[in-house]
Parts: C-alpha cells; sequence; structure tokens
C-alpha cells in the first residue's frame, strides 16, 4: 500500500463503502502512522483528520475499541496506540479485491488463469475479510493451507462456519491453534459435499474447485449469486450443517 499518498487519495484506493466503521478508524490510523507499526498513534489525532464527508459516518469512539478487539491496534497506554502487523494485512486484503483479475461485464464472474493461484487467494481475502456478520465456507477438500491462505482475513469478532468432505495434512492441529484466535469459528465434516461455495454476509458465491487447488494447474471460476439466490445458498447451507458431524 502507498502510505505516502495524501489520506483523500490513500482512502479512495479503498473500497470505503463496504467497510465498517473500526476498518476505517483503522485505515486513517495507518496512514497517520505512515504505514510504520513501531510509530506511536493517538486517538485525537485519528478523530482529528477523520474525513467525515469521504467516510460518509462521523467518527465514534467504539472505532478504537473494536479495532482492538480484531487484533488491529495494540495500546500502548491511554489514548495511544500502535497499528500492527496484522492491521497492516487487513488493509492489504480489503484493498485487494478485484485486483489481477478478469471479470464480465456484469461483475458476476471472475475468471482466474492457470497458475494464478496468488490472485485467486487475493480474491477471496478481499472477500472475507469485507465481512460484516458471518462467513459459510462449504469446500469438498480442505487442508492446513486453508487457515493462512485466506481464512485468517476475516475479522475474528465473525461467526465462521465450515463444511468439509475430506481433510488432509494437519488440518486438525491448526484447527485447534486457528480457535484460539478466532472463537467464533466452528468446522463439520459432510462427507457426500461435492460441491464448494461460499456466503458472506447476505451475499453467495459458486467456486469451480477446492480452495487449496484453486487455478494451481488449471483455470478457476467463480460465479457471484444475486440475493435472492444467496438467500436460497444460505439455506442450503444450513440444511448440510444439520447433517454435518
Amino acid at each position: 500500500m502507498n502510505f505516502s499518498k495524501n489520506l483523500k487519495a490513500f482512502l479512495k484506493a479503498l473500497p470505503l463503502k463496504d467497510l465498517s466503521g473500526h476498518q476505517m478508524f483503522l485505515a486513517v490510523a495507518a496512514h497517520y502512522s505512515g504505514g510504520d507499526t513501531s510509530r506511536e498513534v493517538n486517538v485525537l489525532d485519528v478523530r482529528g483528520c477523520w474525513p467525515k464527508v469521504l467516510m460518509r459516518k462521523s467518527y465514534n469512539p467504539v472505532f478504537y475499541n473494536r479495532a482492538q478487539q480484531e487484533g488491529w491496534v495494540d495500546p500502548v497506554r491511554q489514548g495511544v496506540f500502535l497499528v500492527d502487523e496484522d492491521g497492516i494485512q487487513h488493509l492489504i486484503d480489503v484493498s485487494s479485491l478485484g485486483q489481477d483479475i478478469i471479470s464480465s461485464t456484469s461483475g458476476q464472474l471472475y475468471i482466474f488463469e492457470k497458475k494464478s493461484t496468488h490472485s485467486f487467494d487475493k480474491f477471496l481475502r478481499g472477500i472475507f475479510a469485507k465481512a460484516k456478520s458471518k462467513v459459510l465456507v462449504a469446500d469438498s477438500w480442505v487442508d492446513e493451507t486453508i487457515f493462512d491462505n485466506v481464512l485468517d482475513s476475516i475479522p475474528k469478532a465473525l461467526e465462521i462456519k465450515l463444511i468439509y468432505g475430506h481433510k488432509r495434512g494437519t488440518f486438525d492441529s491448526r484447527v485447534v491453534r486457528f480457535k484460539k484466535e478466532y472463537s467464533k469459528f466452528i468446522n463439520k465434516k459432510y462427507s457426500d459435499l461435492h460441491d464448494r461455495f461460499l456466503v458472506i454476509d447476505d451475499i453467495g458465491y459458486i467456486l469451480g474447485p477446492s480452495i487449496k487447488d484453486a487455478a494451481s494447474n488449471s483455470p478457476a471460476l467463480v460465479v457471484t449469486l444475486s440475493k435472492k439466490d444467496s438467500s436460497v445458498l444460505a439455506k442450503f447451507f444450513q440444511t448440510l450443517w444439520s447433517k454435518a458431524k
């Protein structure tokens, strides 16, 4: 990210309309610190340069508290904090959606060419990072890479449900470690699962390949559903969830 831009230009590079108040707080704080995780920032400085017109919402002290809960900022003393590495990474994630991606004119189909695994992961990290209430994931094959590659971009306070058909590698041990920070993460197994899909808040996504292999040796497709179809997909997920163990 280019922290040398003026604040207005920096913020306009982010999907502001999709960000929560504490994500906006993080963005202003990170810009003020110049992306330096060792530079102290005062909450009064963030409040003082808060661009209400651009943000379309007033500054609220609760934004700082929620940013702390997510682990994006670390208090040093009363009203003073550091933006940590997780906070910087979160901003990178929310700003990455749409980059290096071929999309249809309707915006509902995304095509990732063969060997573009990094772009695929960036896409998922981008939509996960902007989640506000819940994340539902159904994937037929999972392994330990799903946590570091994509799931750790989800805000920690959110409900995360994962259904999988089969697992490989050190998945079970990584679940234990992941839950220490993401306390609302739950996973279940449903052996008959074949398809792969996501529901993030009220938007559904159909995935071609499993997340761990996406765009590795062949092209990968992601289709975004309408809100009506997304609602049907969310109900389908809940049906599978009730059957899973």
